[in-house]
C-alpha cells in the first residue's frame, strides 16, 4: 500500500514540477543502495523501497512526457505543408452540431480530425488525409492541449480532404459492441425527445452531445452533473444487479461473479472505457476477487492500487483529466467521511435520508476544491437534489 501510495506522489511531483532525470536516478540508486544493506537496519529497507517507489513514479511521467518531443508527427505542425497520412479509425467518432471529430492511428501516433459531419466515418474504416498539422490550441480557461496530450495526440488536422480505403479493420469484439450500441441509440432516438433523448445517452453511455447547453448548466448549478456521466454509480448498480440476476437463475457465486465482470468489462469498452469507468470497473473486480476468494476489500487500498494501474499505463491522466481527479477524490470522500457523516452528523434520520446525504457530503469534502478550481462555484443546493434523484 505505501509503495503504491509513494509512487503516486513521485508522479505527482514528476508532474507538477520540472526535476531534472538526474534528481529521480538519484532516488532510484539511494533506494536500491539502501535494500542491499537489508541486513543493517529494517528502516533501511523500507527507506530503501520507498525511493525506488518514489523514483519510479517521477522516472514513468517523465518517460511519457519524452513522447511528445520525440513525436515524428508533431515537427510538420504549424507549418505550410500539406501532409498525406493512411490510418485507421481507432474510436467511435464525436459527433458535434456542424462536424465530427475521429482519431486516427498513423503508425504509433494519433492524429485528430476534424471533419464535415457528412459522410461520417466509423470505428474500423481506414482512411488517407490530407491536409496541414495543427498544435491544439487552448481555450478560455480550458487546457485543450494537456487534454488532447494525455488522450496521446499531439496533432490536429482541420477539414482535410479524406478518402475512404477500407473497412471493418478494428478489433472484430470492440466492431460488435460499438455496432450494438448504435442500433440501441437508433431504436432510442425514435422514441424519445430532447432533452429526455440527451439525458438517457448520458446515463446510460456517458455521451453528452444531445444534451442541450441550458440543461448542462442546469445539472452544473444543481449539482446534478455526475448523474449524466458513467461513473462509479453506474458500475455498481450494473455489477451488483448482474451478479444477483445470475445467483437467482442458480449459478454458484464463483460463477455468477466471473461473468458479471467479463459484462462489466465488455461494457467500459463499448462506452469507450474513460478513466471514471475504468476506475469503478478495477474496483468492482477487486472487490469481486477479494470476495470469490473470502477476504475483505479495503476500500482505500482497491482505490490505491487501482490509481497505480490506470497512472502506469497513462501519466499524464493525473494533471489533465478532470473527470480522473474527480472520480478518485470522490471515491476517497466516500471512503473516509462516509462513517463520519452516518454515525455523528446524520445518526437520528431515516436510512434512506441518511444513506443519500452521506454519500453526497462524503463525496464533495475532498472534490469542492477541484470544483471550485476549475468551474468557478460550487451548488449549494447539491444535497438536495441528489437526495431527490440519485435514489
Amino acid at each position: 500500500f505505501w509503495f503504491c501510495l509513494t509512487f503516486i506522489v513521485g508522479l505527482a511531483l514528476a508532474s507538477f514540477f520540472d526535476f531534472p532525470q538526474l534528481f529521480w536516478l538519484g532516488f532510484l540508486f539511494l533506494g536500491l543502495i539502501l535494500i542491499l544493506l537489508i541486513r543493517l537496519d529494517q528502516r533501511l529497507l523500507a527507506i530503501g523501497i520507498l525511493s525506488v517507489a518514489l523514483a519510479l513514479g517521477g522516472l514513468r511521467s517523465q518517460a511519457e512526457m519524452a513522447k511528445i518531443f520525440q513525436s515524428e508527427l508533431r515537427q510538420f505542425n504549424d507549418t505550410s505543408q500539406a501532409v498525406i497520412l493512411s490510418g485507421l479509425v481507432e474510436q467511435e467518432p464525436d459527433i458535434k452540431e456542424k462536424s465530427h471529430q475521429f482519431q486516427i492511428l498513423v503508425e504509433r501516433e494519433r492524429v485528430l480530425v476534424v471533419a464535415p459531419k457528412y459522410p461520417s466515418y466509423h470505428y474500423g474504416n481506414r482512411v488517407k488525409v490530407v491536409g496541414q498539422l495543427t498544435t491544439p490550441e487552448n481555450f478560455e480557461g480550458f487546457n485543450y492541449q494537456g487534454y488532447l496530450q494525455k488522450e496521446r495526440v499531439y496533432s490536429i488536422m482541420i477539414f482535410p480532404r479524406i478518402e475512404l480505403l477500407a473497412s471493418g479493420e478494428g478489433n472484430p469484439v470492440r466492431q460488435s459492441l460499438f455496432n450494438f450500441k448504435n442500433k440501441f441509440q437508433e431504436t432510442w432516438r425514435r422514441l424519445l425527445s430532447p432533452p429526455h433523448l440527451g439525458i438517457f445517452e448520458a446515463l446510460t453511455f456517458g455521451e453528452e452531445n444531445n444534451i442541450p447547453a441550458e440543461w448542462k448548466e442546469k445539472l452544473n448549478l444543481s449539482g446534478t452533473r455526475h448523474l449524466a456521466a458513467v461513473s462509479g454509480m453506474n458500475i455498481t448498480i450494473i455489477s451488483f444487479l448482474l451478479s444477483g440476476f445470475l445467483l437467482t437463475l442458480g449459478f454458484w457465486r464463483p460463477q455468477a461473479l466471473v461473468i458479471s465482470l467479463i459484462f462489466i468489462w465488455l461494457y467500459i469498452l463499448m462506452i469507450g472505457a474513460p478513466a471514471s469507468a475504468l476506475r469503478a470497473g478495477l474496483m468492482i473486480s477487486l472487490f469481486f476477487l477479494a470476495r470469490g476468494s473470502g477476504r475483505v476489500a479495503a476500500g482505500e487500498r482497491s482505490l490505491v492500487f487501482t490509481a497505480v494501474i490506470l497512472l502506469w499505463e497513462n501519466p499524464l491522466i493525473l494533471k489533465f483529466d478532470v473527470g480522473f481527479q474527480l472520480s478518485f477524490l470522490a471515491m476517497a470522500g466516500l471512503i473516509y467521511w462516509s462513517s463520519f457523516f452516518e454515525e455523528k452528523v446524520f445518526k437520528k434520520l431515516p436510512e434512506l435520508l441518511k444513506v443519500n446525504l452521506t454519500a453526497t457530503l462524503a463525496a464533495q469534502v475532498f472534490t469542492l476544491p477541484l470544483l471550485i478550481y476549475n468551474f468557478g462555484y460550487v451548488s449549494l443546493i447539491s444535497p438536495l437534489t441528489n437526495l431527490l434523484l440519485v435514489p
